[in-house]
Formats: C-alpha cells, structure tokens, sequence
C-alpha cells in the first residue's frame, strides 16, 4: 500500500542559525541507519521538492509522497531516519541538521486496515453463502439444542450429586459403622482373634473348608455372644477381683500345708537327734534349679537371668516401668501382655512371641505386624551414625514415599571410562553404556551422575555401573564460557566434556533440565532440575 507522509522541519544556516524566509528547493531521504557516511547507509526512498515555504525561525511543513510514493514495506524492519539537503544551482549542500526518525506506524495502519477490509469482503461473502443454504442452518441449530439438552440433564444429575445432605448421610453412617468397629476391636482382641479363627478355614491345599457352615454357625451364635459379652464387661470387676481373691487364697493354703508339713518333719527329726538335715529328705528345693508350682512375684528390681534362658507358657507385665524386662538371650512365649514398653537391650537377643497384646503393638500369628494401628506410628530403622536401611523381600505398598536425600530419581546403568559426580552422560553408539557427552545439543543425553540418588533403581552401585540421575534435584557440570547461565535457562549438552551449557531455544529431546542458580564465566557445579525432552 502506498500512501503520503506530513512532515514538519526546521531549516537552519551554516552556522547553526534559522534560513531566512522565502521558497527553498528541497531533496529529502529515508536511510535505514542514523549516522551519514555509515557503510550501512542505505536509501530506501528520495524526493525532491521545489519552491517549500520557509515561514520565519526556519519552520515548514510538507507532504511527501505525491511525486514518489511512500511504501508501508520499507517500516516492516524498524525505524527509518529522514535526511534534508538543500538543492542550490542544481547542486546539493550538505545535510541540514540531524537526521529525523520516521516510524512509518500510519502507514502500516493504513495497510492493516486495506488488509483488514479486504478480509471482512470475503466473509461478508462467505456469510451471504451460508444465509442461503437454509437446511444447514436448520440442522446446526437443531444439533445446537440436543447438546444444550445434553448439558442441562448433565448438570441436573451433577445436583443430585453435590447435595450437600445426602453427602452428610453418608458420613454419618460411616461413622456409625467405624464407631460400631471400634467397640468390637477394643474387647480384649476379640476381632484379631475372630480373624484368626476366619485363617483356620483354609486347608492345606488352600481350599476353603464348609465355610457356609461355620459362617453359619458364627452368625447363629452373634446374638448371644453380644449379649454374654455385654453381661461379662458390666460384672468384670466383682468377677476379676473374687477370682484373684480365690487364687491368693488357694495359694496361701497350700503354704501352709506345706509349712505345717515341714515343721511335723523338723519336729521328728529334732527329736531323733540327727544332726546333719538333707534338704530332700524335708522337701526342700536344690537352689541350683528352682522349680515353682505357683506364681512368681517380683515387686522392685525386674528380673535378670545372667544365662540359660527364660522358657514360659504364659507370662504377665502389669508393671508401667517394662523397658528391662527381658534379659535372657531367648525368651520363648505363647502370650506376651504388656501394658508398658518393651526393650531387647542387645542384638544378640531374641525375642519370640507367637501374639503380642497391647497399646504399643499387635501381631497376628503368621500375618502382619501392625504397629499402633489405630493412630499410626513411625517404624525407625538404623541411625544416623550407622544406617544400614532394610531389605524387602517382595513388593513395597504405601500412600506415600518421602526421601530426605536431594539426589532425585536414578538408574543404574554401565558405563564407559571413568566418570565422576555431576558428569553429563548419554548413550553410546551400542545403546549398552553411558559416557561422557562431547557434543553440543546432544540427542543422546540421558542424565547426570549422582552418588547420593534419593530413589535408586536397577539395583546397586557396583564395579563398571554408575548411577545416573533421570529426574528431581541433582548438582550437575555446566560451563559458561559459550554464554552465562541464569537461574530458569535451559540446560543442554555442551561440547565441552561432561558439561551442560544453556541454550535459548533447544530441539525436542536435547533438553537436559532447567538452570536453579546462576553461573556467569567459567565452569563449576549448580543444581539443576532434571527434566528431560
């Protein structure tokens, strides 16, 4: 599009001064750089203008493009500087005064404007065309209805769904329910023990054994084992304290019995004269293996047995101070009660219960170990000194997995020549092994070497195999000599030897990750954000 430009000028003398009044004849030029004599100095347009009216102070104004047009093309690249000289007896003075920008901002405008009108031509056209073809319009219209019906019936069962009161409901009977289980799993283990019960159904060959009749049987029952247990838990306490009452009793008795019958024994032998007593002959126990027929009480101290062991069938903590209760290397029990803590005070010991009932911990026989279940609690393996970690023989199921180590996601792979932390790597040529990058904007890089990986796969680190981070965090080579890197650029492979550089605009697959800290010259270690692609 060709079109006119209004310019205003001041013409000035030699010395700087403004030109006299009166008709001057004018050559003006549009340069594509602001200094004369430049070797870019390029003319774009020229036209020269007779008899322009100089009003006092030097000011005129005129309207270029009426003998040589001005094209809107020439702004596509940027700003374009106006020169004025002074044609006198056909010959040119030299420029007056500096060169003057020109933005050329309404001729483009007007060029948008011929484009825009020409564009709203062809779809007046287009529209005209499509009034006409009345069935398509019809058809639109009724395509346009079903998916609005669509929608309304979409958003009416979305309604129902949101319906903050049937939501209510339904957490209110969730918490009636895990209410209801809680007050069956609080009654002394019953729950684990039913779940035991439910373990024994299953045969050797892992078929089920008459399990409709027994799960008959359980649910025949259910009512009156509800009933005994609620009867039970209302007179638990007389019932506790008659029959320790009656076991102290019982206990008591039998003491006396036996003193009685040592005394009786004493007396005769007393009498006979026998001087040296042989324990046996009065019933008394060797000291070098007590063997007790009723229970043993130890108030203060706890018990510690320096060696052979402590064997039970049955044993009970009631003390709220637990921690040094077991001292023997291997204790062997069929139920553990524990109301405090529990501590095996070397490695060396063992301890081996086939159940454990209590606040700390709940074991079924040959399935999982819960630990505190109801609230959760926090299993610790190793310390920070010597920390060995644990090995898992089969799958790891979790929620959630946190690592506290910052060194990202990495694969063990094999390598080629000696790499050290923080090396850019990619495949070699075989696709078996990494090695060191030494191309710029490689396709091939993979990742970077880590020796404190927070996931590691693929095994361990072994002779020959490095570990090779692929995601996350990890600190990483990079030189800025081929330019500085700043926190967010682009990382990719450089040419220099194990280093990652930054690069603007990098191709699908070359990319390495993202720049976290700066680096202005040289080469050093940053942390970069792996990301791949």
């Amino acid at each position: 599009m060709n079109s006119l430009i209004e310019f205003h000028g001041r013409l000035s003398r030699g010395d700087k001064r403004p030109a006299n009044p009166g008709g001057y004849c004018l050559q003006f030029q549009l340069h594509g750089h602001q200094k004369s004599g430049s070797q870019r100095d390029k003319v774009y347009w020229e036209e020269v203008l007779e008899d322009v009216t100089v009003a006092p102070g030097g000011f005129y104004r005129v309207v270029l493009g009426q003998k040589m047009p001005v094209d809107s093309k020439m702004f596509t690249h940027g700003v374009r500087w106006m020169s004025i000289r002074v044609v006198r007896a056909g010959k040119l003075e030299d420029e007056n005064g500096f060169r003057v920008p020109v933005l050329g901002q309404s001729l483009i405008l007007g060029r948008d404007i011929e484009r825009a009108s020409q564009r709203m031509g062809v779809l007046e056209e287009k529209l005209a065309v499509a009034a006409g073809s009345v069935p398509k319009v019809e058809q639109f219209q009724t395509r346009l209805k079903r998916i609005t019906d669509g929608i309304a019936a979409l958003q009416s069962r979305l309604v129902a769904v949101e319906d903050g009161g049937e939501l209510k409901a339904v957490i209110r009977r969730i918490e009636a329910l895990t209410n209801r289980l809680d007050e069956v799993d609080k009654d002394e283990g019953r729950l684990d023990r039913l779940e035991l019960e439910m373990e024994d159904l299953v045969g050797p060959q892992g078929d089920v054994v008459d399990l409709n009749a027994r799960m008959d049987s359980v649910e025949s029952r259910a009512p009156e084992l509800i009933r005994n247990l609620r009867r039970r838990d209302k007179n638990a306490p007389d019932q506790l304290a008659l029959s320790e009452l009656k076991r102290s009793i019982d206990g008591i008795q039998v003491q006396i019995a036996g003193l009685q019958t040592m005394c009786s024994q004493l007396e005769s032998l007393v009498g006979s004269g026998v001087g040296d007593v042989d324990p046996e002959s009065i019933g008394a126990v060797k000291r070098a293996g007590d063997v007790m027929t009723g229970g043993l009480t130890i108030n203060r101290g706890g018990l510690s047995v320096q060696s052979g062991g402590v064997t039970c069938r049955g044993a009970t903590v009631t003390t709220l101070d637990a921690s040094n209760v077991i001292k023997a290397p291997k204790m062997i029990a069929e139920a553990f009660e524990l109301r405090g803590d529990l501590t095996v005070d070397s490695a060396k010991r063992s301890l081996q219960i086939r159940a454990i009932e209590g606040r700390q911990a709940s074991a079924r026989r040959d399935g999982s170990l819960h630990l505190n279940p109801r609230s959760g609690a926090e299993v610790v393996i190793g310390s920070e000194d010597a920390s060995k970690g644990v090995d898992v023989h089969g799958a790891v199921r979790a929620d959630s997995m946190v690592s506290q180590s910052s060194g990202g996601l990495a694969q063990i792979f094999h390598a080629t020549g000696a790499l050290e932390v923080g090396d850019v790597v990619r495949i070699n040529d075989s696709g078996e092994r990494v090695a060191r990058v030494r191309k710029a904007a490689d396709p091939r890089v993979v990742g970077v070497v880590t020796d404190s990986p927070g996931l590691l796969l693929g095994g361990i680190t072994r002779t020959g195999a490095v570990s090779v981070a692929i995601a996350g965090v990890v600190l990483c080579r990079v030189e800025a000599e081929s330019g500085p890197i700043e926190a967010g650029d682009m990382i990719v492979s450089s040419k220099v030897a194990g280093h990652g550089c930054a690069s603007a605009d990098p191709d699908t697959g070359s990319r390495l990750g993202k720049a976290l800290a700066p680096l202005n010259k040289g080469r050093g270690l940053i942390p970069v954000l792996l990301t791949g692609g």
